[in-house]
């Protein structure tokens, strides 16, 4: 079953992902598709964790766990991009 938080976060996500992309569009910042798509893993991990409460609980869970990872692992490539990118300025 789910819980209220869980709930929560999946609405929030929603309401909050058009604000986001379209502030996004605006800002240059090297990395940018890393932590679009980390932020996308994210939110089908919060649908996961929802859909776990009523389907194929062990399946969703799973896929809730590897999502996080892989924005995760999203994260932390826009970071270094981010990282290489402000070296590569000032080294010049």
């Amino acid at each position: 079953m789910y819980q209220e938080s869980e709930i929560v976060d999946l609405v929030m996500a929603v309401f909050l992902t058009p604000i986001l992309f379209v502030v996004f569009r605006t800002v240059y910042l090297a990395g940018r598709r890393w932590f679009v798509s980390g932020y996308l893993a994210v939110i089908a991990g919060y649908v996961f964790t929802v859909v776990e409460g009523y389907f194929a609980p062990d399946l969703f869970n799973t896929l809730e766990h590897v999502s996080y990872a892989v924005g995760g692992v999203c994260f932390a490539v826009g970071a270094w991009s981010v990282l290489t990118s402000a070296r590569r300025r000032s080294a010049s």
